[in-house]
């Protein structure tokens, strides 16, 4: 399923830990990623949130909160699976991507 979704000020999209079920495509507003409590990001219009552990089946590594008014695109993981599967280039791609984003940020975090 997709659509879309709306957020306010101070509204929470996803928790770190929870379980990964949807991506999202920010379509207007700010959203403020946090992780431990501490700032890790802020990301606008265009910007995507949710991908990576929706992509390797992993909870949410990270919290992410509407810092303004905010309207986003919301993919679920089921559908963004299934056109993976679709297109098995595409998905290869995607998950190599993926596996390399977590390999690094494993290294960032052991120095």
């Amino acid at each position: 399923m997709s659509g879309e979704k709306q957020f306010a000020p101070g509204e929470v999209l996803f928790r770190e830990g929870e379980p990964s079920r949807e991506v999202f495509l920010i379509k207007s507003g700010r959203v403020k990623i946090t992780k431990k409590g501490r700032f890790i990001a802020e990301l606008g219009p265009g910007e995507f949130l949710g991908e990576m552990g929706v992509i390797d089946r992993r909870p949410r590594s990270a919290t992410a909160e509407a810092i303004e008014k905010t309207v986003v695109h919301v993919l679920d993981a089921d559908t963004l699976r299934k056109k993976m599967e679709e297109e098995p280039m595409i998905g290869a791609l995607i998950n190599t991507l993926v596996k390399r984003l977590r390999d690094a940020d494993r290294r960032l975090a052991d120095i």
